[in-house]
């Protein structure tokens, strides 16, 4: 591996060392907004077709020098505004001058989008609704991660699932998150272990933007896109050196520090950028038990939210033209680590991974990522993108010592005993696509392979007082595998200038199993029944587009989808991986139909109200249950089954504007719904069996609110996420009423929260402040008894400040 990276960056090197043919042919100019007149800072100024390009410095002005002789086309483009080209002939030896005024870009109209088709479009262009996220709306919600980062995106929500571990989950249209492909470039490497905290882990400094495609997903992503896609898009280097860095503190130890650069060589054809971030935040005890907000908004010893520090860093390639004229190799890698406590505050016992009340998660995660696309003849291009990802967990809580004392009157382990759970998953993904364009068409044909290696080991104790080796303590280990290839086409045909029809097909074949291993006799057998899944599936997906004017334009997608019975979160977030968590090998792969109709009316490309209509029919739905005596008597606590069919669907209104100089305002609201078909078998006969039908965790209506206001040196930010009324559940598993409240499914109130950030600019500095749930908006019932009885914040207000500095 060594001999690898130093050959790699020498061969970079050579590149950055090369120098760019000498034509001393000059070009000079400043780029300027249309309608204010003040110059735009750092705005980018490329020659299309040509690995030259610059930016524009703080004041606005650029140079560019030894250009190509002839005509080329040099286009200017800046965040939040349309990119402008503009046709010039360049002589040896000779200079001109050339001034862009940009048009603001209000609603991000003009915005690149590639995730929906595997092709690239501008988001008014593209056949499926795309919901985008830039780099500014990052820097203004101040995201550190991309948990936050999705935050008040419509029809996303991202939701906190235990109490105990703050294990976060992201909720599309209704379908919990193991419905939804989270793709790094297109790569959906993002599974498995890092499905539990990895939203958490990911950060921010390196994205450029991230897509957002809901809806039937399936005929491009494979399995786990029954809702949609999320794809992370990282940064390119840009053409001058430059160098960003960023300190902030918060309260609650809520603290950040940042450093990237970027750089290419004179030629433009190399190109290289690195970063790294530190996040650290303190613990929170801000609530407790209570039946009432004022109850709860009571510290009760016990963390709200873990301690933790988590690192980011890594870097990415870029060679152009390298071997043959606009193709592209990239060659990416990223390390993150992050040490997570949690538990009761007395004494500092949360830093003790052993004791009672306490968890603690040590995550190492290493990525890499060689990604080449080139025209290999006219009109074809090739594409190839492999992935790979190495994560290890060593995680510990309390289950075990709790289940020892149980069995042996208080009494402890032995030491040599108390060990973590431990995990180690390897990933492999890889995909091939060729591309075509003929006449009208736009065909594509692709190749997606996908290998996962997981195994896993922890300690355990057989709580069953009948059974013949009660109070034994043994250690158990699991080996999952999961291998999938899958084939899919695609025609983007443009049936005429305002008819847009795009059908697929994907054809998958997944192939997973499970095995498990116990290091001495525990139950009837030492080995555990195996478990194998060998399934193939088909899913089509036809998406039509049409432009029944300018100003208006209607959008329909269908398609099915399926998910594979691999790789559940839950069995890694209750670090239960041996054989608490049974999964039978009769178990179905969920399917799915989907149903997107949406229409947009745009007003002068500085207003746009949309209307969205989904439905998604999902069969076979898999769901997390406590295991039957059968089950049990194997020593398995949970099991996973196919418990019934269900629905989700809702109507999304959403408008965007920014009629006046400054403001940009963005508003959306949700009405959903979302059923089984039938009553739960968990609450049948109990007052609660009719509104069980009710998928638990969504909520009725949802919605957000974001004003911005800018200019060149000033920002403003407020944002409101609204969330109306849903149906949770809570689990009391004592049978005396006297040790707590029974079971019951609670209706939560609707609450809303407000954040919001200023920002000031001066020269190369940028001071920024902000603060999170101001308002101090927090859930109004809280039990310890059942940690994912959570639906609202369970602390309060954030504040933080900071400064940015840009080196240039």
């Amino acid at each position: 591996m060594r001999h690898i990276l130093v050959f790699v960056f020498s061969f970079a090197l050579l590149g950055i060392g090369i120098a760019q043919q000498r034509t001393d042919a000059m070009l000079f100019g400043d780029v300027k907004s249309k309608s204010t007149g003040e110059h735009i800072p750092f705005a980018s100024v490329v020659v299309k077709g040509h690995n030259v390009g610059t930016m524009a410095d703080q004041t606005g002005h650029y140079k560019l020098a030894h250009l190509p002789e002839g005509p080329v086309v040099v286009m200017a483009r800046a965040t939040g505004y349309k990119p402008v080209e503009k046709e010039i002939v360049m002589y040896r030896d000779s200079a001109l001058v050339l001034f862009f005024e940009l048009e603001v870009d209000v609603i991000q109209l003009e915005q690149l989008v590639i995730t929906a088709t595997r092709t690239e479009h501008s988001v008014r262009d593209v056949p499926v609704r795309t919901e985008l996220i830039t780099s500014r709306d990052i820097q203004n919600r101040n995201a550190s991660t991309i948990f936050q980062a999705l935050e008040a995106t419509p029809g996303v929500r991202v939701e906190n699932q235990c109490q105990a571990c703050n294990f976060t989950m992201v909720r599309m249209q209704g379908l919990s998150g193991e419905h939804t492909q989270i793709l790094i470039n297109g790569q959906p490497v993002f599974s498995g272990l890092a499905g539990v905290y990895g939203l958490q882990q990911l950060s921010t400094i390196d994205v450029s933007r991230i897509e957002v495609v809901k809806g039937a997903g399936s005929a491009l992503y494979g399995s786990s896109a029954i809702a949609g896609a999320i794809n992370i898009i990282t940064k390119e280097p840009t053409f001058n050196p430059g160098t960003t860095l960023d300190v902030q503190f918060g309260n609650h130890s809520t603290n950040r520090f940042d450093i990237s650069s970027s750089m290419r060589n004179t030629k433009g054809n190399v190109g290289v950028h690195v970063f790294a971030r530190r996040l650290t935040q303190g613990i929170i005890d801000q609530t407790g038990e209570g039946n009432t907000r004022d109850e709860v908004f009571q510290p009760d010893g016990i963390s709200d939210r873990v301690a933790s520090t988590l690192t980011n860093a890594g870097f990415g390639l870029f060679f152009y033209d390298l071997l043959t004229k606009n193709d592209k190799l990239i060659i990416r890698g990223r390390a993150i680590t992050e040490q997570r406590d949690g538990g009761e505050l007395e004494d500092d016992l949360y830093r003790n991974p052993f004791s009672e009340g306490t968890e603690s998660i040590l995550t190492d995660r290493y990525e890499a990522e060689l990604s080449y696309t080139a025209p290999i003849a006219r009109n074809f291009e090739l594409g190839f993108t492999m992935g790979y990802a190495n994560h290890h967990r060593s995680a510990t809580n309390d289950a075990f010592l709790l289940d020892y004392m149980e069995m042996h009157n208080d009494s402890l382990p032995d030491l040599h005993d108390m060990r973590p759970y431990l995990a180690a998953e390897h990933t492999l993904t890889s995909t091939f696509t060729l591309s075509r364009r003929v006449n009208k068409h736009h065909l594509m044909v692709g190749v997606q392979g996908y290998i996962s290696r997981l195994n896993e080991s922890g300690m355990y104790v057989v709580v069953d007082p009948d059974s013949e080796f009660a109070g034994l303590a043994y250690r158990s280990e699991a080996n999952k595998r999961a291998s999938e290839i899958g084939l899919f086409v695609q025609d983007e045909w443009h049936a005429t200038n305002k008819l847009m029809i795009v059908p697929g097909i994907r054809i998958d074949r997944h192939m997973s199993g499970e095995e498990y291993f116990a290091d001495h006799a525990s139950f009837d057998n030492i080995s555990f029944p195996e478990t194998t899944f060998d399934q193939t599936s088909i899913n089509p997906r036809i998406a039509v587009k049409y432009d029944v004017s300018r100003q208006f334009t209607l959008r329909a997608t269908a398609g099915t989808g399926f998910r594979a019975p691999y790789g559940f979160s839950e069995d890694l977030h209750l670090c239960s991986g041996s054989p608490r968590v049974w999964k039978s090998s009769a178990l179905e792969p969920e399917t799915s139909v989907s149903y997107n109709l949406t229409a947009d009316y745009y007003i002068n490309s500085r207003a746009n109200f949309s209307i969205n209509l989904f439905r998604t029919n999902l069969q076979n739905k898999i769901e997390f249950t406590l295991a039957d005596e059968e089950i049990r008597a194997m020593g398995y606590d949970y099991m996973w089954e196919n418990v019934d069919d269900a629905f989700v669907q809702g109507i999304e209104l959403s408008f965007q504007a920014g009629f006046l100089k400054y403001f940009r305002t963005v508003v959306d609201f949700t009405i959903n719904r979302g059923e089984f078909t039938n009553i739960r078998d968990d609450w049948s006969e109990t007052p609660y069996q009719e509104i069980s039908r009710f998928i638990p965790r969504f909520p009725k209506t949802t919605g957000t609110v974001n004003l911005e206001y800018r200019t060149n040196n000033w920002n403003l930010f407020i944002s409101g996420s609204y969330q109306g009324t849903m149906y949770i559940d809570y689990f009391n598993e004592e049978i005396d009423p006297a040790v707590g409240d029974m079971s019951k499914i609670k209706e939560t109130d609707p609450i809303m929260i407000f954040s919001g950030g200023i920002s000031r600019s001066i020269g190369q500095f940028n001071l920024y402040c902000g603060v999170k749930n101001m308002f101090n908006t927090i859930q109004d019932e809280k039990r310890l008894d059942d940690p994912a009885f959570i639906y609202a914040p369970l602390y309060g207000r954030l504040i933080h400040a900071g400064v940015r500095i840009d080196i240039r």
